[in-house]
């Protein structure tokens, strides 16, 4: 596992390289003899091995690290967390929409992915950065909007914004002007026009969330799928994340008003063919999720409309 030192203090760690998903960073942040993991990977990488790396700077997993932080609950972000809480005992804190699939993680494959019985049986047997191959954990601190997380003399600020998934958190230091994103912002590295949603997820929160997330000062912005973005790049990641939303909707809305009428399979076929939207390769559901979420949320704002049958017509 490549870890490097971004600026004092502040770690990252890097898995493997996983397809579109990029590299899985992992953070670590300590402030004298305290340490808080910022979402730790999934069960094999980072995870455990951010326990090596720990003991490589100096620090003692079992008394130094105070807190391990997931910005959301998919399988990529907490997998790992359950194996470190038990080496350090340190918390896991998760916002309480999220906490559930810590708990239960089956529940990411129950609840929050649009799977048919062949996907779902993909997904038990998958070996990528989505697997479910971990054991529930307990929670130690649901978190909430607002709430502060303190490590040494640093604080970080929990912001939600459950766009990218209903619990989703970023976490602010205000002090050195650092944000850690999750995947709020662009979760697809090699595309910002390519990202997803999971069901309990809206793309007009995500775009809000990103508004809120771009009016901080940040000089470091912190992806979980990507290298850490530095000074006039952060500006330019935030609107490539927003763009990316709405040439979504944009798109969606155009092919249903040209056809007049569609159903999912059909919308899904459309958008395919025409090559309108990038679409993840390894899908796993992420895009008829996605989808699912876009129409949704253009319902909502009284845009299209759907009967009982799941046609949806533009209004």
């Amino acid at each position: 596992m490549h870890a490097s030192e971004i600026i004092p203090g502040v770690y990252v760690a890097k898995g493997k390289f996983a397809d579109e998903f990029g590299f899985i960073s992992s953070y670590l942040i300590v402030d004298g003899d305290a340490a808080i993991i910022i979402d730790p990977g999934t069960a094999g990488d980072p995870g455990k091995e951010m326990l090596d790396f720990v003991r490589t700077i100096g620090l003692n997993p079992k008394s130094d690290i105070i807190a391990i932080l997931c910005t959301h609950g998919h399988p990529d972000h907490i997998g790992g967390a359950g194996i470190i809480r038990k080496t350090t005992g340190a918390p896991i804190m998760i916002h309480k929409k999220d906490a559930e699939m810590v708990t239960d993680p089956t529940s990411f494959i129950k609840t929050r992915l649009r799977l048919d019985f062949g996907g779902r049986m993909k997904m038990k047997v998958d070996t990528g950065p989505l697997r479910v191959n971990y054991r529930p954990a307990e929670v130690g601190r649901t978190l909430n909007d607002g709430d502060i997380i303190e490590v040494g003399n640093t604080t970080l600020k929990v912001i939600h914004t459950g766009g990218h998934s209903a619990g989703h958190c970023s976490f602010y230091d205000a002090g050195r002007k650092m944000l850690f994103s999750g995947d709020e912002v662009n979760n697809f590295p090699n595309d910002p026009r390519k990202f997803y949603v999971d069901l309990s997820g809206s793309l007009t929160a995500r775009r809000a969330g990103i508004n809120r997330l771009a009016d901080l000062v940040v000089e470091y912005l912190m992806p979980s799928h990507d290298v850490a973005h530095m000074l006039s790049e952060v500006s330019l990641q935030f609107k490539e994340a927003r763009d990316g939303i709405i040439q979504f909707q944009d798109a969606v809305l155009s092919h249903l008003t040209a056809r007049g009428e569609a159903d999912l399979e059909q919308m899904i076929f459309d958008i395919q063919q025409a090559r309108s939207i990038p679409t993840p390769t390894d899908d796993y559901g992420l895009f008829t999720t996605t989808l699912e979420v876009c129409l949704r949320d253009l319902s909502r704002a009284g845009l299209i409309r759907v009967d009982g049958n799941g046609i949806w017509r533009p209004i």
